[in-house]
């Protein structure tokens, strides 16, 4: 019996945790867990984009625009900003349909900052007929005089329409021209527009490998090959 005492004894004695091996092992763990967060804050500003960007968006609030079409570009711009835009990029908003006005300036931190301004002056707003997107293509050429040091991607959030395609056409071929415009989004085009806004009204900034266009099932698909495109340009 006194045998099996002592046994039992040296039994529990071995079991004992050792203090240091203990701290050894959560020191490993947390200069893994360290190693870890480092290498993925790394490889996230490797891919980041590398270009100091500007950003210039038109919603088109005409007649011929529902608010489906209205949600679907708010949607996409603030994608844009919540998985393309570095953080605090310049963003200037436009509405327009025979008129054009500016609605909103400033640098969001987060996409909802802009949740009023979408809601109160773009989807909850009407225009009157008429779509003319040379005029706030007018605006997006003054716009690009405000940051000299940057890049700009201009967003013209429309169904694809022009009631003057001369002018449309013109100007887009004055932004395809200008270095400083490294991506120009229209959409969401309807199906119907689609080859005249491809092939006609904003060819020349197809041409120039600027033009991306999206009508209301590829806007993810548009947004990740802009992404692309922009980090590349960063690379160069």
């Amino acid at each position: 019996m006194a045998r099996y005492r002592g046994g039992r004894s040296r039994s529990y004695e071995g079991d004992g945790h050792n203090p240091w091996a203990v701290g050894l092992v959560l020191l490993v763990i947390a200069v893994a867990v360290m190693a870890g967060g480092w290498w993925v804050w790394n490889y996230s500003q490797r891919q980041a984009i590398q270009i100091p960007l500007a950003v210039g968006a038109g919603f088109d609030i005409s007649q011929s625009v529902s608010t489906k079409q209205k949600q679907q570009s708010v949607a996409f711009l603030n994608k844009m900003i919540g998985t393309v835009l570095p953080t605090r990029t310049p963003i200037k908003i436009w509405r327009y349909a025979e008129t054009v006005e500016t609605v909103h300036e400033g640098r969001p931190l987060a996409s909802r900052e802009l949740g009023k301004v979408s809601r109160d002056t773009i989807e909850s707003y009407m225009g009157k007929w008429g779509t003319r997107p040379d005029k706030v293509m007018r605006e997006f050429q003054t716009y690009l005089e405000q940051y000299p040091d940057r890049k700009y991607v201009l967003c013209l959030f429309t169904d694809g329409e022009s009631h003057d395609a001369k002018q449309t056409r013109a100007l887009a071929r004055a932004l395809a021209q200008d270095e400083r415009v490294v991506a120009f989004i229209v959409g969401p085009v309807l199906n119907k527009y689609r080859l005249a806004v491809e092939n006609d009204y904003y060819e020349p900034l197809r041409k120039a490998g600027k033009l991306f266009v999206f009508g209301e099932t590829d806007a993810l698909d548009t947004i990740g090959r802009v992404k692309e495109h922009l980090y590349t340009l960063g690379q160069m």
